[in-house]
């Protein structure tokens, strides 16, 4: 816990505010980089509103529609600052209430004959109903904790679902005592959205200096997205614990980068993206193997090497730390893929 509090707040607006015109079609870029962002600030306006849709556990697509096309309208402005939170700052929503996390922490009663497949690591139970949901939602079981207070199943799962309303299937078989989010603590970086008679708000924090129990200072950048889909940036505000700091080199992630098309772009394919601990590289084109690749930070720094011996070959990548990386085979400059680590 931080001892000293002083808190100190700069805010600084643009001397003349003008709308860009921008486009709000949803570009690929958004949807690979940006689903869970999308998806958690669905499930966030779905409970502000305390929609009937909180009840799925697929997030409706027309909740997410709006707020991908707002995104997409900021992330295609040609603003300075709309390129800061996307590609030079690399603006996630990671923390608050309500994130879409890919781990569940199942309390479970292991008097119960199907709980004993949980605590062995068999995802698959017998139990017709908890197999049905593990089945549907891509569930695995990857950890068994016999903690002192109670037994504890760490399900897994790569797909972005509405957890709580998973957690709220799971909890009504018996055998099942509770279920939470298996949160990540000391995650940095937010995006908040509001909108008002058809005009939306977003708010990018990026945030630094001990993140582990809050971060000490952060920057929000403002925009204002009207119906027809023009921006416009409304300023930005610095915060500081100790301090108003600047901010730190950006981690240029580039996202929204033009990339020359030739012919061996496309034919390189990594999947799931994000990933957890395993992508699969998938080849579409012809290449003769071995082929050597290399993972490198955005900043070109090599983080992993290895060799393809086959097509659709599974790369661990545990070691990773969450971000963006980029996959490249060495057998050419140009054929490589983005992907994110989380």
């Amino acid at each position: 816990m931080k001892k000293l509090f002083i808190l100190l707040l700069v805010f600084a607006s643009t001397l003349c505010r003008s709308q860009t015109p921008s486009d709000c079609s949803v570009p690929d870029e958004l949807t690979t980089f940006y689903a869970r962002d999308i998806k958690t600030l669905a499930l966030k306006r779905m409970e502000q509103y305390q929609s009937p849709d909180l009840a799925f556990v697929r997030i409706p697509q027309t909740w997410q529609d709006t707020i991908a096309q707002g995104l997409a309208a900021i992330l295609q402005s040609g603003l300075e600052e709309a390129d800061s939170v996307f590609n030079r700052y690399c603006v996630h929503n990671n923390t608050g209430e309500k994130q879409i996390y890919n781990g569940l922490l199942i309390q479970v009663d292991i008097n119960y004959p199907w709980t004993q497949a949980w605590q062995n690591l068999n995802t698959i139970t017998g139990n017709a109903y908890i197999d049905t949901l593990t089945s549907r939602y891509d569930l695995e079981i990857s950890q068994f904790f016999d903690w002192s207070f109670g037994d504890y199943a760490l399900l897994h799962t790569d797909s972005l679902w509405n957890i709580y309303a998973l957690i709220d299937s799971l909890i009504i078989e018996p055998g099942v005592l509770g279920g939470e989010a298996d949160a990540l603590i000391g995650s940095a970086g937010r995006i908040t959205y509001e909108k008002y008679a058809g005009v939306q708000y977003f708010d990018f924090w990026f945030q630094f200096n001990d993140c582990f129990d809050g971060c000490d200072n952060y920057r929000k950048w403002m925009f204002k997205v009207q119906s027809d889909c023009t921006v416009e940036y409304l300023g930005f505000e610095d915060f500081g614990f100790f301090g108003i700091e600047p901010l730190p080199g950006p981690l240029d992630c580039n996202i929204y980068t033009s990339v020359p098309k030739t012919p061996y772009v496309d034919v390189l394919t990594v999947f799931p993206n994000p990933a957890i601990n395993q992508i699969t590289v998938q080849l579409k084109n012809f290449f003769v193997f071995p082929v050597e690749f290399a993972i490198y930070t955005p900043d070109g720094k090599a983080v992993l090497q290895g060799k393809l011996t086959e097509n659709n070959q599974k790369v661990d990548v545990s070691t990773l730390r969450r971000g963006l990386y980029i996959l490249r085979l060495n057998a050419s400059d140009v054929a490589h893929v983005r992907f994110l680590v989380y």
